[in-house]
Order: C-alpha cells, then sequence, then structure tokens
C-alpha cells in the first residue's frame, strides 16, 4: 500500500456513546481531505463501565461538596465521606487518564498493523479524547479530555496533537462544537444551503450558507443518542448490545406527551448560540428527576419513545429556528444509520434527512476526520476553530503538540 507519506494524518473520536474508537487516517495532499481508510476499535465493557462511572454527575454529591465547601471558608472540616468521594474520583481520573491513552494507542497501532503501514508514514494523530466534562458556561469555564497524548506519542512513535478545546475556551469560546471549520473546508456548497448534523450522543448541526461570504454557523442542539443509550442498558443491562438497535424498544411504546413537555422545558432549549453541552447536563441524572416529577407511572417503553421524540423535536426546533428557506439536511454520525430516528426528524421538519454520504463523506467517521484535519491545522499553524460558531474573540491556533 503506498501513501503520501507526508501528508497521511490519523484521526481519533471516541464519543459519549463510548461504543469504541474511531481511526481514520486521511490524506491531505494539495489542501485536500481524502479519506484512505478507517477502523473502529473496540472498548472494553470494564473501560466503558469506569468511563460512564467517571462522567455521571451525582447531583446530591455535588451539592454536598458544595455546601460543604462554604462550611468549609467558615472553619468547618469537609464531612470525611465527602473527601473520601472526592479522593477516589480524583484517582479515577487519573488510571481512566491513562488507560485511555494505552487505548488510543492500541487503536492506532492494530490500524497500522491491518493497513501495513509505519509509524514513520503518518505524520501525526489527533486525539479528540474523551470527554469527562464539559462546562462551557461558569465564569471559569472548562473542558477536560482524558487519554492522555504522551502515552499515545510514546506507544505509537507517532507525534500526536490534543487538547483542541482550551485554547478557544481561553479566548472566549465555548471550546465547542469544532467540526463545523472542518464541515465548512469540505462540504460548503454555492448550490444550496447545507445544515450538517451529527447525530451522536449529543446533536449538534453546522449550517454552511451558499453565499461564500456569510458566516458558518453551529451549535449543540442538545441530546441525540445519549439518553435513548443510557436508558435501554438500564432495562437491558444483560444485552450485547450498546444502543436499541433499529429502534426496537422505542417502537414498542408510545410518546408520553407530559414527560415531552417537561423535556423541553429545560433552559438550554431557550439559550441563543453559541451554546454547546454534554452528558453531563443531559445525564441519567437528569431524566430521573423529569420522570419523577410526572404525575403518573411512565413505562420504560413509553421513556424511550418520548426520548427519541424529544431528541427529533429539539433538533427539528433548532433547525426551524435558522429561518432559512432552502436548504438540505445531511446527517452524520450513529444516528444517521437509525432510520426510525431520521424519519421522526424528517416529519417535524417536513423534509427527507439525507446522510453525508450522499455528499461523498463517510458520515460513521466524519469526526474522527474532524480530529485529523485539526492535527494537520496545528502542524500547519493554521486556526482551527470558528468564532461564529464558538462565540471565541478570534480565530486560533489550537492543540497541544507531543512528540514521541
Amino acid at each position: 500500500m503506498t501513501h503520501n507519506e507526508t501528508e497521511l494524518y490519523i484521526g481519533l473520536m471516541c464519543g459519549t456513546s463510548i461504543d469504541g474508537v474511531d481511526v481514520a487516517l486521511v490524506d491531505f495532499a494539495d489542501g485536500q481531505s481524502k479519506l484512505i481508510a478507517h477502523y473502529l476499535h473496540p472498548v472494553s465493557k470494564e473501560v466503558r463501565d469506569s468511563l460512564i462511572e467517571l462522567c455521571d454527575v451525582k447531583q446530591t454529591i455535588a451539592e454536598n461538596i458544595y455546601a460543604n465547601a462554604l462550611n468549609t471558608v467558615s472553619g468547618h472540616p469537609v464531612p470525611e465521606k465527602i473527601a473520601e468521594v472526592v479522593e477516589n474520583r480524583i484517582e479515577l481520573l487519573g488510571r481512566m487518564d491513562r488507560q485511555m491513552g494505552y487505548v488510543f494507542a492500541e487503536a492506532v497501532n492494530s490500524f497500522l498493523a491491518a493497513q501495513s503501514l509505519s509509524p514513520s508514514q503518518i505524520k501525526a494523530i489527533g486525539s479528540h479524547g474523551q470527554t469527562i466534562r464539559h462546562r462551557p458556561e461558569r465564569e471559569t469555564a472548562f473542558s477536560i479530555q482524558i487519554g492522555d497524548p504522551n502515552v499515545i506519542a510514546h506507544q505509537t512513535g507517532i507525534k500526536t496533537v490534543s487538547d483542541f478545546r482550551r485554547m478557544d475556551l481561553a479566548a472566549g469560546g465555548q471550546g465547542a462544537p469544532l467540526a463545523p471549520a472542518f464541515h465548512n473546508a469540505v462540504m460548503r456548497s454555492k448550490r444550496e444551503n447545507r445544515i450538517i448534523l451529527n447525530l451522536g450522543g449529543i446533536a449538534n448541526i453546522t449550517l454552511l450558507p451558499k453565499d461564500p461570504s456569510a458566516n458558518v454557523l453551529g451549535f449543540d442542539t442538545g441530546t441525540a443518542n445519549t439518553l435513548m443509550d443510557a436508558h435501554f442498558k438500564r432495562f437491558h443491562p444483560k444485552s450485547d448490545e450498546l444502543f436499541d438497535r433499529d429502534s426496537q424498544f422505542a417502537r414498542s411504546g408510545r410518546v408520553n406527551e407530559q414527560l415531552l413537555k417537561v423535556l423541553l422545558s429545560d433552559p438550554y432549549f431557550k439559550k441563543a448560540p453559541p451554546k454547546s453541552t454534554g452528558r453531563e447536563h443531559f445525564s441519567i441524572t437528569w431524566l430521573q428527576r423529569q420522570i419523577d416529577s410526572c404525575d403518573f407511572p411512565i413505562s420504560a417503553e413509553d421513556i424511550q419513545a418520548t426520548l427519541l421524540e424529544f431528541s427529533a423535536v429539539t433538533i427539528a426546533d433548532a433547525v426551524k429556528n435558522l429561518e432559512l428557506d432552502n436548504f438540505e439536511v445531511y446527517a452524520s454520525g450513529g444516528g444517521m444509520n437509525n432510520p426510525y430516528l431520521l424519519e421522526a426528524i424528517g416529519k417535524h421538519l417536513g423534509k427527507k434527512v439525507f446522510q453525508t454520504n450522499d455528499i461523498g463523506v463517510d458520515g460513521d467517521y466524519l469526526e474522527a476526520m474532524t480530529f485529523a484535519w485539526l492535527a494537520y491545522r496545528r502542524v500547519e499553524q493554521l486556526p482551527g476553530n470558528l468564532p461564529s460558531v464558538t462565540g471565541a474573540q478570534s480565530t486560533r491556533i489550537l492543540g497541544g503538540i507531543y512528540l514521541p
């Protein structure tokens, strides 16, 4: 297998669904972005469970820690049990940061072996990392992704670029979504207004206007699959499936209008862009609070059906709020393979939702390609963010470089 050894980059992405590590090999020769090969690397159940535990926002613990931190200021110690919980989560964070570094490195090395490629043929790896917490709205905004890039660089022997979000945050932005910059580079058209819809754990949209002078817009619309996946696993703990394949569980239930109304009342949906969110907001704990606020029991099947409708409605509403006369929607991410979800979104939009594959870009590996592209931009010392999307004060070169 012969490749241009100076322009090959690898992109790595493990999303909020934690269903595997997407690996994309992209050739940027002559300024193009050509997907050469791809691979889905498995994540073990043990690693996935630890990541879910780490990502989980335990509201009562968080509230107790905050309250007791205030007491500490007044001279009262934090209770020993709370301190122990904090310590244990810090330990888990440190262990999983290194563990995920090895998982990402193993994904790259397995891919290189399968493709008969040597590390010397790859110019750099772009690793998004596994998001553990994303808090862009706080006074001291932060975003944490784990998967130690030092481990990746050392284990693969390849220059690694990581930590893409924090420079945008430092410049006053949300740190996300970052994919719209890549969407603009590879999928913008002068013939039609395009909306690129990413259906990962969280849903986000990118508006690519056909007017070349118009700004690109993009933001997280809310949840896509993360709540559906979590609820499915909660009621199918022994299933080998990580998600509701073909929406069979959702199809067996009916939308509960009261629960849907409660879900839609979340303040996030009233915020104007730029905005971004994650599973730390739309968590299983958050969902349970909404369910508990309803005045009668709701079956597990009806909850699943309502969650699918919730995703469809919030995505469609976000698109409608753009107030476009003519546009086409192209979906990517795991949710693009769920016809029931696409049909529901299309029903609320009054038009068919296509896949990015229909315009020549593999939607299953679009996010991994994004981080190969961001690594390429970092190595070439070119900006990787769009202030019109993230709200940053200006464009910035994103990511840190880690040498083997």
